[in-house]
């Protein structure tokens, strides 16, 4: 965890509509170090027939639907909102920088919001590193839902957890 000069880590996993050159939102999710959770499904950005074979067979059937469903205006207040309500520095930590980053950029900038506390530079977690990518194996053999926005970001943030507490045993 981090110290509270530090910025609290939120943890960030999107699904869209495949790797083309423009792909369309799905869902999106944030953890936060603390584990309060911001998840939600877009209605309104996206078709069936936009996504890829993958996305079709792997994330589709993961949508939950219901209270988690939103359009992307409804998505560029309340993720803004949500990250603003932290009320200390926050940072945007992430296994895919280059596919997630841009959505909060996106979603920060469409509704002219860019919350004072969100630091600009995400933080790319650790790829290929044993404790973490064991740690995340053990999330979906726990049961979590790979290819699932949230899933994703909470098994991101006990990875984190677990590389962190590695870390702090072994000095």
């Amino acid at each position: 965890m981090q110290t509270p000069t530090e910025p609290l880590l939120l943890f960030l996993d999107t699904e869209f509509t495949g790797l083309m050159s423009e792909p369309n939102l799905i869902s999106i999710a944030l953890v936060s170090e603390d584990g309060r959770e911001f998840y939600a499904e877009l209605t309104d950005t996206w078709g069936m027939e936009e996504c890829d074979p993958f996305v079709q067979e792997q994330v589709l059937p993961l949508l939950e639907g219901g209270k988690f469903q939103m359009t992307w205006d409804e998505l560029t207040e309340r993720l803004p909102a949500w990250v603003a309500a932290f009320g200390r520095p926050v940072r945007i930590a992430t296994d895919a920088v280059a596919a997630d980053w841009e959505w909060i950029q996106k979603i920060c900038y469409a509704a002219n919001s860019w919350p004072t506390k969100l630091s600009h530079q995400p933080l790319a977690l650790p790829s290929g590193v044993e404790v973490f990518e064991k740690a995340r194996e053990r999330c979906y053999k726990s049961g979590m839902r790979e290819h699932h926005a949230l899933d994703d970001a909470r098994a991101a943030r006990l990875s984190w957890i677990a590389v962190n507490e590695k870390l702090r045993i072994s000095s």
